[in-house]
């Protein structure tokens, strides 16, 4: 996932797909860590350090294909409070993940890794 040739739009875009996923009423608490790979902590601790990590980190990388992917692709039933949490439609915030896996056309599984 390429994370390092953001554009400050970007930056805030993928920030709140991660506050949105770590803090908004789209997954429930007793699914998040099978749904995420992490913790619902572990999500809110990169976004609350949101864009000062670690590009580089596992840990990272999986909080932002994991939150964009289920908040593109689970059935979380929100989307009439997507724009309370998140700036940017749900096709823009498609395109910019598609950006940055590199990859145009994959669906919610393919995204998964």
């Amino acid at each position: 996932m390429n994370l390092e040739h953001l554009s400050d739009g970007d930056k805030a875009a993928v920030g709140q797909a991660l506050r949105a996923a770590a803090d908004g009423p789209f997954f429930d608490e007793w699914e998040f860590h099978t749904l995420f790979g992490l913790t619902r902590s572990e999500v809110r601790a990169v976004a609350d350090a949101w864009p000062n990590v670690d590009l580089l980190s596992a840990k990272v990388q999986l909080a932002v294909n994991s939150a964009f992917n289920n908040l593109l692709g689970y059935p979380h039933r929100q989307d009439s409070v997507w724009s309370q949490w998140i700036s940017v439609s749900r096709s823009q915030l498609d395109e910019l993940f598609s950006r940055l896996r590199g990859r145009a056309g994959e669906r919610y599984f393919e995204r998964m890794s």
